[in-house]
């Protein structure tokens, strides 16, 4: 038994330190997403409720098998109100979802080539053009890039806030006129 305990004691601290982690064993950090590059000034605002966002995306809500992996609307506003908008949506989709968008067509989207999304999208918004197919709005910026290999679908769409419409014109000013040559009254008339 002491032979055993003289082997056992060894064994079982080599064994502890080859599973003791250590620090070269700590996963890498994942490198930092690449900033967001901003077509002019950056959004003054940002909403990240993803219910919401599919919610106003799609005019519905989600249901209970379709998985919002990420989601965010950037809107950019003054004190006349909303000047642009654009959002961003990776969705695990439910089969309905995916009957609902692709196959009854429900934005009467048109197929198009795939491009790499723009320097304003988030960095989790990335997919690989050959792998994906892309129905588009041609009258707006709607594009939903279905995946060829799993239910993933990316979304996104961009657009103007509300047209402002001409300034008001300044008040009449009231008041008599100021004399002149034209008589500031009526003629009679004969009866």
């Amino acid at each position: 038994m002491k032979k055993l305990w003289l082997f056992l004691i060894p064994f079982l601290a080599v064994i502890g330190w080859l599973a003791w982690p250590s620090e070269n064993d700590a996963p890498e950090p994942e490198p930092a997403a690449a900033p967001v590059t901003w077509q002019g000034e950056p959004p003054s605002l940002t909403r990240t409720d993803a219910e919401e966002i599919f919610r106003k995306a799609f005019w519905r809500h989600p249901a209970a098998d379709d998985e919002i992996l990420d989601a965010v609307r950037h809107e950019w506003s003054d004190e006349g109100g909303l000047l642009r908008w654009q959002w961003f949506l990776v969705v695990k989709a439910s089969p309905g979802l995916i009957t609902y968008l692709r196959d009854d067509n429900a934005f009467g989207l048109m197929p198009a080539s795939p491009v790499p999304p723009g320097s304003e999208a988030p960095a989790w918004f990335r997919f690989d053009p050959g792998e994906v197919v892309l129905l588009q709005s041609p009258q707006s910026s709607m594009q939903l890039i279905f995946s060829k290999n799993d239910n993933t679908l990316h979304a996104t769409a961009s657009g103007r806030g509300f047209t402002r419409g001409a300034p008001e014109p300044p008040p009449a000013v009231q008041g008599a006129p100021s004399p002149g040559r034209i008589p500031t009254t009526l003629p009679p008339r004969p009866k």
